[in-house]
Protein backbone atom coordinates (compact mmCIF):
# COMPACT_ATOMS: atom_id res chain seq x y z
CA UNK A 1 0.00 0.00 0.00
CA UNK A 2 1.39 3.61 -1.00
CA UNK A 3 2.10 5.69 2.00
CA UNK A 4 0.57 9.50 1.77
CA UNK A 5 2.62 12.23 3.27
CA UNK A 6 1.05 15.88 2.69
CA UNK A 7 1.40 19.27 3.55
CA UNK A 8 -1.21 21.57 5.15
CA UNK A 9 -1.61 25.05 5.50
CA UNK A 10 -4.31 28.13 4.54
CA UNK A 11 -3.44 29.17 1.64
CA UNK A 12 -1.01 26.80 0.13
CA UNK A 13 -0.34 28.81 -3.02
CA UNK A 14 2.99 28.06 -5.20
CA UNK A 15 4.37 25.57 -2.44
CA UNK A 16 7.46 23.42 -3.05
CA UNK A 17 7.19 21.01 -0.59
CA UNK A 18 5.11 18.27 -3.24
CA UNK A 19 8.04 18.19 -5.76
CA UNK A 20 10.90 18.45 -3.33
CA UNK A 21 9.95 15.79 -0.82
CA UNK A 22 8.65 13.58 -4.20
CA UNK A 23 12.03 13.70 -5.54
CA UNK A 24 13.37 12.49 -2.86
CA UNK A 25 10.72 9.56 -2.15
CA UNK A 26 11.45 8.48 -5.56
CA UNK A 27 15.08 8.73 -5.47
CA UNK A 28 14.72 6.48 -2.04
CA UNK A 29 12.80 3.91 -4.25
CA UNK A 30 9.78 4.17 -1.61
CA UNK A 31 6.34 3.63 -2.79
CA UNK A 32 4.57 7.02 -1.53
CA UNK A 33 2.71 10.10 -2.57
CA UNK A 34 3.10 13.62 -1.35
CA UNK A 35 0.79 15.88 -2.47
CA UNK A 36 -0.37 19.54 -0.98
CA UNK A 37 -3.85 20.00 1.13
CA UNK A 38 -5.21 23.29 1.38
CA UNK A 39 -6.84 23.03 4.76
CA UNK A 40 -8.96 26.44 6.02
CA UNK A 41 -8.68 27.58 9.33
CA UNK A 42 -11.02 24.94 11.81
CA UNK A 43 -10.55 21.83 9.44
CA UNK A 44 -7.12 21.21 10.34
CA UNK A 45 -7.94 18.55 13.53
CA UNK A 46 -9.12 16.12 10.88
CA UNK A 47 -5.38 16.12 8.72
CA UNK A 48 -3.98 15.28 12.00
CA UNK A 49 -6.51 12.66 12.93
CA UNK A 50 -5.92 11.30 9.71
CA UNK A 51 -2.08 10.54 10.97
CA UNK A 52 -2.97 8.88 14.21
CA UNK A 53 -5.49 6.66 12.13
CA UNK A 54 -2.71 5.71 9.08
CA UNK A 55 -4.64 7.34 6.03
CA UNK A 56 -1.60 9.70 5.95
CA UNK A 57 2.32 8.36 7.10
CA UNK A 58 3.14 11.80 8.11
CA UNK A 59 2.22 15.60 7.70
CA UNK A 60 4.21 18.89 7.29
CA UNK A 61 2.26 21.77 8.59
CA UNK A 62 2.35 25.68 7.85
CA UNK A 63 0.86 28.72 8.24
CA UNK A 64 -1.94 28.95 10.57
CA UNK A 65 -1.75 26.19 11.64
CA UNK A 66 1.45 25.45 13.73
CA UNK A 67 -0.03 26.43 16.83
CA UNK A 68 -2.91 24.27 16.16
CA UNK A 69 -0.90 21.39 15.84
CA UNK A 70 1.17 22.09 18.91
CA UNK A 71 -1.76 22.39 20.80
CA UNK A 72 -2.97 18.72 19.13
CA UNK A 73 -0.31 16.60 19.66
CA UNK A 74 0.15 14.01 22.12
CA UNK A 75 3.92 14.37 22.60
CA UNK A 76 6.25 17.16 21.60
CA UNK A 77 10.29 17.11 20.76
CA UNK A 78 12.21 19.31 22.65
CA UNK A 79 12.89 21.33 19.55
CA UNK A 80 8.85 22.15 19.06
CA UNK A 81 9.20 22.75 22.91
CA UNK A 82 10.86 25.43 22.49
CA UNK A 83 9.52 27.10 19.50
CA UNK A 84 6.03 26.72 20.59
CA UNK A 85 5.17 25.27 17.13
CA UNK A 86 5.03 22.18 15.16
CA UNK A 87 5.56 21.76 11.36
CA UNK A 88 6.29 18.26 11.10
CA UNK A 89 3.53 15.52 12.70
CA UNK A 90 5.25 11.93 13.16
CA UNK A 91 2.48 8.97 13.84
CA UNK A 92 3.98 7.47 16.65
CA UNK A 93 1.98 4.00 16.90
CA UNK A 94 -1.52 5.66 18.20
CA UNK A 95 -0.07 8.72 19.50
CA UNK A 96 1.04 12.06 17.39
CA UNK A 97 4.33 13.13 17.79
CA UNK A 98 5.14 16.79 17.06
CA UNK A 99 8.31 18.23 16.02
CA UNK A 100 9.94 21.63 14.60
CA UNK A 101 12.79 21.27 12.19
CA UNK A 102 12.80 25.32 11.04
CA UNK A 103 15.69 25.87 13.84
CA UNK A 104 17.86 22.63 12.47
CA UNK A 105 16.87 23.59 8.44
CA UNK A 106 18.03 27.24 9.24
CA UNK A 107 21.15 26.26 11.20
CA UNK A 108 21.92 23.15 8.67
CA UNK A 109 21.48 25.73 5.45
CA UNK A 110 23.81 28.20 6.79
CA UNK A 111 26.72 25.73 7.42
CA UNK A 112 25.87 23.31 4.53
CA UNK A 113 25.33 25.59 1.73
CA UNK A 114 26.47 28.81 3.50
CA UNK A 115 29.90 27.39 4.51
CA UNK A 116 29.07 29.75 7.76
CA UNK A 117 29.55 28.83 11.18
CA UNK A 118 27.80 31.49 13.33
CA UNK A 119 29.61 30.24 16.52
CA UNK A 120 31.34 33.47 18.02
CA UNK A 121 29.20 36.06 15.70
CA UNK A 122 27.91 39.14 16.19
CA UNK A 123 24.24 38.81 14.63
CA UNK A 124 21.32 41.13 13.84
CA UNK A 125 17.70 39.45 13.19
CA UNK A 126 15.11 41.17 11.26
CA UNK A 127 11.75 40.08 12.82
CA UNK A 128 10.18 38.65 15.36
CA UNK A 129 7.85 36.38 14.46
CA UNK A 130 8.01 32.84 14.08
CA UNK A 131 10.39 32.61 11.84
CA UNK A 132 12.64 34.63 13.85
CA UNK A 133 12.50 32.45 17.11
CA UNK A 134 13.65 29.54 14.95
CA UNK A 135 16.11 31.39 14.07
CA UNK A 136 17.49 32.86 17.37
CA UNK A 137 17.13 29.71 18.91
CA UNK A 138 19.20 28.05 16.24
CA UNK A 139 22.08 30.77 16.68
CA UNK A 140 21.96 30.38 20.50
CA UNK A 141 22.43 26.38 20.17
CA UNK A 142 25.62 27.24 17.89
CA UNK A 143 27.18 29.68 19.87
CA UNK A 144 26.50 33.19 18.79
CA UNK A 145 28.29 35.93 20.82
CA UNK A 146 25.76 38.04 20.95
CA UNK A 147 22.03 38.66 19.44
CA UNK A 148 20.57 41.93 18.65
CA UNK A 149 16.43 41.16 17.43
CA UNK A 150 15.15 44.56 15.72
CA UNK A 151 11.85 44.59 13.99
CA UNK A 152 9.33 47.02 12.71
CA UNK A 153 7.26 46.91 16.17
CA UNK A 154 9.52 46.94 18.69
CA UNK A 155 7.29 45.72 21.83
CA UNK A 156 7.54 42.48 19.28
CA UNK A 157 10.87 42.08 19.83
CA UNK A 158 11.45 43.09 23.11
CA UNK A 159 8.75 40.00 23.75
CA UNK A 160 11.04 37.81 21.85
CA UNK A 161 13.88 39.03 23.96
CA UNK A 162 12.06 37.92 27.19
CA UNK A 163 10.96 34.38 26.32
CA UNK A 164 14.12 33.50 25.35
CA UNK A 165 16.91 34.99 27.38
CA UNK A 166 16.25 33.46 30.62
CA UNK A 167 17.39 30.47 29.05
CA UNK A 168 20.73 31.60 27.65
CA UNK A 169 23.68 33.42 28.64
CA UNK A 170 24.33 34.92 25.53
CA UNK A 171 22.95 38.20 25.00
CA UNK A 172 19.86 39.46 22.94
CA UNK A 173 18.72 42.65 22.68
CA UNK A 174 15.61 44.34 21.18
CA UNK A 175 15.10 47.01 19.09
CA UNK A 176 13.39 49.15 16.47
CA UNK A 177 14.27 48.76 12.71
CA UNK A 178 13.94 52.82 12.56
CA UNK A 179 16.81 52.87 16.05
CA UNK A 180 19.42 54.80 15.46
CA UNK A 181 21.60 51.90 17.05
CA UNK A 182 20.71 49.42 14.52
CA UNK A 183 23.43 51.29 11.99
CA UNK A 184 26.41 50.62 14.50
CA UNK A 185 25.09 46.92 15.21
CA UNK A 186 24.91 46.10 11.39
CA UNK A 187 28.58 47.66 10.93
CA UNK A 188 30.06 45.45 13.93
CA UNK A 189 28.14 42.15 13.12
CA UNK A 190 29.52 39.48 10.80
CA UNK A 191 26.21 37.79 10.14
CA UNK A 192 22.56 39.75 9.24
CA UNK A 193 19.56 37.10 9.04
CA UNK A 194 15.78 38.95 7.30
CA UNK A 195 13.24 36.65 9.08
CA UNK A 196 10.47 39.49 7.66
CA UNK A 197 8.89 39.29 4.51
CA UNK A 198 10.09 42.77 2.95
CA UNK A 199 11.52 41.80 -0.77
CA UNK A 200 9.21 38.43 -1.09
CA UNK A 201 7.08 38.22 -4.57
CA UNK A 202 3.29 38.57 -3.23
CA UNK A 203 3.83 40.00 -0.02
CA UNK A 204 3.22 43.93 1.29
CA UNK A 205 6.78 45.43 -0.02
CA UNK A 206 7.98 42.89 -2.95
CA UNK A 207 10.64 45.72 -4.16
CA UNK A 208 12.21 46.71 -1.09
CA UNK A 209 14.79 45.48 1.38
CA UNK A 210 14.36 45.45 5.35
CA UNK A 211 17.59 47.62 5.54
CA UNK A 212 18.83 50.32 3.25
CA UNK A 213 22.01 49.07 0.76
CA UNK A 214 24.61 51.37 2.33
CA UNK A 215 24.21 49.53 6.20
CA UNK A 216 25.91 46.52 4.07
CA UNK A 217 29.09 45.76 4.09
CA UNK A 218 31.85 43.16 2.48
CA UNK A 219 32.56 41.28 6.20
CA UNK A 220 28.73 40.74 6.39
CA UNK A 221 27.01 37.43 5.59
CA UNK A 222 23.46 38.04 4.49
CA UNK A 223 20.75 34.87 4.75
CA UNK A 224 17.45 36.25 3.50
CA UNK A 225 14.91 33.19 4.56
CA UNK A 226 12.73 34.43 1.50
CA UNK A 227 12.74 32.40 -1.22
CA UNK A 228 10.72 33.85 -3.35
CA UNK A 229 12.38 35.48 -5.48
CA UNK A 230 15.98 33.47 -5.26
CA UNK A 231 17.29 36.75 -5.09
CA UNK A 232 15.75 39.11 -3.24
CA UNK A 233 15.96 43.19 -3.29
CA UNK A 234 18.28 42.50 0.29
CA UNK A 235 20.39 39.36 -1.28
CA UNK A 236 21.00 41.61 -4.44
CA UNK A 237 22.41 44.76 -2.71
CA UNK A 238 24.85 42.46 -0.75
CA UNK A 239 26.25 40.96 -3.73
CA UNK A 240 26.85 44.42 -5.07
CA UNK A 241 28.90 45.12 -1.74
CA UNK A 242 30.78 41.74 -1.99
CA UNK A 243 29.08 40.42 1.00
CA UNK A 244 28.72 36.49 1.13
CA UNK A 245 24.74 35.79 0.79
CA UNK A 246 22.11 32.66 0.92
CA UNK A 247 18.61 32.90 0.31
CA UNK A 248 16.03 30.70 1.72
CA UNK A 249 15.46 28.15 -0.26
CA UNK A 250 18.07 25.94 1.22
CA UNK A 251 16.33 25.98 4.35
CA UNK A 252 12.90 25.20 3.54
CA UNK A 253 15.03 22.02 1.67
CA UNK A 254 16.99 21.00 5.14
CA UNK A 255 13.98 21.72 7.25
CA UNK A 256 11.88 19.70 4.98
CA UNK A 257 14.54 16.74 4.57
CA UNK A 258 14.57 16.29 8.40
CA UNK A 259 11.04 15.77 8.55
CA UNK A 260 11.19 12.94 5.51
CA UNK A 261 13.92 11.47 7.86
CA UNK A 262 11.81 11.31 10.98
CA UNK A 263 9.21 9.87 8.47
CA UNK A 264 10.54 7.62 6.93
CA UNK A 265 13.61 6.39 9.06
CA UNK A 266 16.12 6.83 6.11
CA UNK A 267 18.81 9.94 5.47
CA UNK A 268 17.30 12.16 2.89
CA UNK A 269 18.64 13.05 -0.32
CA UNK A 270 18.71 16.99 0.06
CA UNK A 271 20.62 17.93 -2.86
CA UNK A 272 18.10 16.16 -4.63
CA UNK A 273 15.64 17.78 -3.21
CA UNK A 274 17.60 21.02 -3.43
CA UNK A 275 17.76 20.75 -7.36
CA UNK A 276 13.99 19.72 -7.51
CA UNK A 277 12.75 22.99 -5.58
CA UNK A 278 15.34 24.73 -7.38
CA UNK A 279 13.79 24.08 -11.05
CA UNK A 280 10.16 24.75 -9.63
CA UNK A 281 11.17 27.67 -8.11
CA UNK A 282 12.40 28.95 -11.68
CA UNK A 283 9.68 27.69 -13.58
CA UNK A 284 7.47 29.43 -11.47
CA UNK A 285 9.17 32.59 -9.84
CA UNK A 286 6.02 33.98 -8.84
Amino acid sequence: MSAAYAVIGWPLGHTLSPVMHQAALDELGLDAAYTALPTPPGSETDRFEAVRAGALAGLNVTIPHKLAAYRAMDRLTPAAQRTGAVNTVIRDGPRLLGDNTDPYGFSEALRQFGNFDPAGASVVVLGAGGAARAAVLALLDTGARRILIANRTPARAHQLVQDLQPHSDIPIDACALTDARLPRHLAAAQLLVNTTSVGMSGGPAPGESPVPPDRLHPNLFVYDIVYRPAVTPLLAAAQDCGAPTLGGLEMLVMQGAASLQQWTGRPAPARTMLAAARAALNADPS
